[in-house]
């Protein structure tokens, strides 16, 4: 009996120690992941700011960030497209955090990369509670980049990029970004960023364009009507003939009638409308739809799937129906894939009526981030990605 009550009381006390050690930890040292302050903001910086080199010679950058204030970092996503005729890349190191599976491109996906003239990464701290990213003069490094130049032509390019963190609560935000400088290489060049048109003349404009696109879209999980206060959303679309590999880029606002369809106009600038076209579709919580048909339907919602274009297009107005398919939501940062952190910012908002966070994160529409938004999100991982 002594023996059993001695261990208990053992067992107890040890108990007692670890609980006051994690308490310690969390609330008084001062290392530990920070609350995100007001106006709070991250700079990105290449080390060395742009760099001069020979033509068949390497050259590494490093990309730091500089937060206004100590963070604890989550994630972070950079999407760098290069002209693929002046520089190669070479390797890619990961320096805080791991490619994030199955997203963040790594060694292995170095043809592709090169081929695409695109580099997609997408680091993941793997511990709950983040890595923390004190305050620096210098910055702290992301991740390491070495490329290969292909002549000494001048080139530039700048990255498109997003960073979450994590709050004393745990809770997944995204921070702001000041700046994203260029990057030049051999004094620099024409500059390549992302979601640049190579072809025609996107105007992100109903008003304008010689073709306009008059949609109907159903989006997953709005069925009625929304409240006014959310009853517009900017949806992007883009076209693509049938054996071209260019796109043109456009955008249109959209609001929904009783039974919860979308109508709204995307204008675009396009010399030669013959031929048989693609569209893409993207609502701004939704991955991205590849329809071919004008009359595209569907009898289980998101199961519409094709492969060659074959839709007509005449100059002016050109009225499309596609409220027969669904389009999914997934995609809340918009960065082309249903991950973590989508997930995280439905779960973190529970019960949330922040128009911000509505504007993220509520996905059907109803004014509130509920278990409704959650089933939708997690419904997404099913497809994950964009349609190309």
């Amino acid at each position: 009996m002594k023996k059993d009550f001695l261990k208990t009381t053992i067992i107890f006390l040890i108990t007692i120690a670890i609980a006051y050690v994690m308490l310690n930890f969390i609330f008084l040292n001062k290392h530990g992941p920070k609350s995100k302050a007001s106006g709070e903001t991250i700079d990105v910086i290449y080390d060395p700011t742009s760099t001069t080199v020979e033509a068949n010679k390497d050259f590494t950058v490093s990309i730091k960030i500089k937060p206004s204030v100590d963070v604890s970092l989550r994630g972070y996503y950079f999407k760098i497209p290069f002209d693929k005729t002046k520089i190669n890349l070479k390797n890619i190191e990961y320096k805080v955090g791991v490619a994030s599976a199955d997203l963040g491109q790594t060694n292995s996906n170095l043809t592709t990369i090169n081929q695409n003239g695109i580099l997609e990464l997408f680091g993941e701290v793997q511990n709950s509670t983040g890595q923390v990213i004190a305050v620096s003069v210098t910055g702290s490094e992301l991740v390491k980049l070495t490329f290969t130049a292909v002549s000494v032509t001048g080139t530039s390019f700048q990255a498109d990029a997003k960073f979450y963190i994590t709050d004393l609560n745990g809770v997944i935000t995204e921070a702001g970004i000041t700046t994203v400088p260029k990057y030049d290489i051999n004094g620099g060049g024409a500059l390549i960023t992302p979601g640049v048109s190579v072809t025609g003349t996107p105007t992100g404009s109903a008003t304008t364009g010689n073709i306009k696109l008059n949609l109907k879209l159903k989006f997953q999980g709005i069925n009625k009507k929304p409240a006014d206060s959310q009853n517009s959303m900017v949806v992007k679309a883009k076209l693509k003939k049938q054996g071209t590999t260019n796109t043109v880029d456009g955008q249109g606002t959209f609001t929904a009638d009783g039974n919860g369809i979308w109508s709204g106009t995307v204008g675009f600038n396009i010399t030669d409308v013959g031929g048989k076209w693609l569209i893409f579709v993207k609502g701004p919580q939704h991955l991205q739809k590849k329809i071919c048909d004008s009359a595209a339907s569907e009898t289980t919602g998101g199961t519409y799937k094709c492969a060659d274009g074959n839709i007509s297009l005449v100059v002016g107005d050109n009225s499309l129906n596609f409220s027969g398919i669904t389009l999914l939501v997934g995609d809340l940062d918009q960065n082309g894939i249903t991950d973590a952190v989508d997930i995280g910012l439905v779960k973190n908002n529970f019960g949330k009526k922040d128009t911000n966070i509505l504007a993220k994160a509520d996905l059907n529409r109803d004014g509130v981030v509920d278990t409704q938004d959650f089933s939708l999100i997690l419904a997404a991982l099913a497809v994950r990605t964009d349609e190309l």
